[in-house]
């Protein structure tokens, strides 16, 4: 049991609390929403969830049209508010989950399905595998998706981490030339997580949302 635990990488397990806490949280704001009153003005948890799904669902409707809306927009909202958790949760002391390419790889597997999905649904299935195999070089751009969107948001995040992981050891080596303590990390380091941690996690997330709902609705836009 202990070489299993072991053999888990931490990212994986930060994932899962991230995804446990998020299932609790939708529940209790799910009982919160069957309880309230639908005349009243919505206030706490109630209106926090509901803004936020109508900030994502707004969005969405620029992007694709309503036909895709039952069957895309909650699993793109869902995706959208795992992101941004799991982006931003390196500022709690986690280490992003993102930031493991075996994760970013996961939920782009998820895209490129639901791509090909799309397209066998619009091209037909004999029709889709002869375009995929000729000319070769199209099973380049059919693979080319889960190659892009997994790697640029696992870069992205990856590289974020490194280097603040580089400006605290250069803040504790500096600091240490003067007291055996890492004064110039606490000045310096909240600055570049607004960006690294907080900017850079939130336009990862919306382009990781985009490309994917763009590439699902190109195959079929009719």
């Amino acid at each position: 049991m202990s070489n299993f635990l072991d053999s888990l990488q931490v990212e994986l397990i930060f994932s899962l609390i991230i995804m446990v806490v998020m299932a609790i949280f939708f529940i209790y704001a799910g009982k919160k929403f069957a309880t309230a009153d639908p005349t009243a003005r919505p206030k706490g948890v109630v209106l926090v969830v509901e803004t936020g799904v109508k900030m994502i669902y707004d969005y969405l409707k620029s992007i694709m049209p309503k036909k895709f809306e039952k069957n895309y927009y909650p699993y793109f909202a869902m995706l959208f508010a795992y992101l941004v958790i799991a982006n931003l949760s390196g500022l709690l002391g986690f280490e992003a989950p993102t930031s493991n390419y075996s994760i970013t790889l996961a939920l782009t597997t998820i895209t490129f399905c639901l791509i090909q999905f799309n397209a066998i649904k619009k091209q037909g299935l004999l029709s889709y595998i002869w375009g995929a195999v000729w000319p070769p070089t199209n099973l380049l751009s059919i693979l080319s998706p889960l190659i892009s969107l997994s790697m640029r948001l696992f870069g992205n995040i990856l590289s974020g981490s490194i280097l603040m992981y580089l400006v605290y050891q250069l803040t504790g080596y500096i600091s240490g030339l003067l007291i055996n303590f890492n004064f110039l990390g606490p000045v310096i380091a909240p600055w570049l997580h607004c960006y690294f941690d907080v900017f850079a996690g939130c336009i990862q997330t919306l382009v990781f949302v985009t490309l994917s709902s763009i590439l699902i609705m190109m195959e079929n836009p009719d």
